[in-house]
């Protein structure tokens, strides 16, 4: 029998890393933190953080895209059993919330930003994972348009960019300030950005029979 790591133990390893890591990110800075500091905090030598990571960007990067991809399912687990604009709005509304794990995936995605300008190869990587998402949520209007819900003249990848902008720049807001808003005040911002997105593109055209 053939020896080695089971299958996925890589992956489990690099998440589990990312895990510990980030926290630490988040604690002192990106600026403060070389690999080596992640590595003493996490209890493991530099080697073995090179082993999964070539550098820090490399681990900020896979950290980032762990905790949205978390939220993306999580999102999606929460609308799970409902249709049509409902599915919309929890999936939305749930993806701005002020648990822990939210702010912090805001605060991360900031700090890598802020890491990304002047660097066009993380700028590239970050523009390809914007389309990622933009295009997730892209599909999710499609499909609402084939249902009847949406307009069919209705832009879905401009309205996808317009939600995922709505909600980049609430985020920065509340990482900045998060005891400043409740909830409750959240829902009703999104619940008022859903009316306004209706108001544009809610179906309007009569059904053919």
């Amino acid at each position: 029998m053939k020896r080695g790591r089971k299958p996925g133990d890589h992956d489990s390893k690099k998440a589990e890393i990312a895990e510990a890591a980030y926290k630490t990110l988040l604690r002192v800075g990106i600026g403060n933190a070389s690999l080596a500091d992640i590595a003493r905090e996490m209890g493991y030598t530099t080697g073995v953080l090179r082993h999964y990571f070539k550098d820090k960007e490399e681990l900020l990067l896979f950290a980032k895209n762990m905790l949205f991809d978390r939220a993306n399912a999580r999102a999606r687990e929460a609308a799970a059993g409902t249709e049509g604009l409902e599915r919309l709005r929890i999936m939305v509304t749930d993806s701005l919330s002020l648990d822990p794990d939210t702010i912090d995936r805001w605060r991360l995605l900031t700090m890598f930003s802020g890491k990304a300008i002047g660097d066009a190869r993380l700028m590239a990587l970050q523009q390809k994972r914007n389309e990622r998402f933009w295009q997730l949520l892209e599909e999710e209007l499609i499909q609402l348009q084939e249902a009847g819900h949406l307009s069919s003249q209705m832009d879905a990848a401009l309205e996808a960019r317009g939600i995922v902008a709505f909600g980049d720049g609430l985020a920065d807001q509340i990482i900045m300030k998060p005891k400043a808003w409740t909830q409750a005040q959240l829902q009703t911002l999104v619940a008022s950005y859903l009316e306004g997105f209706l108001s544009r593109c809610a179906r309007r055209e009569p059904r053919k029979r």
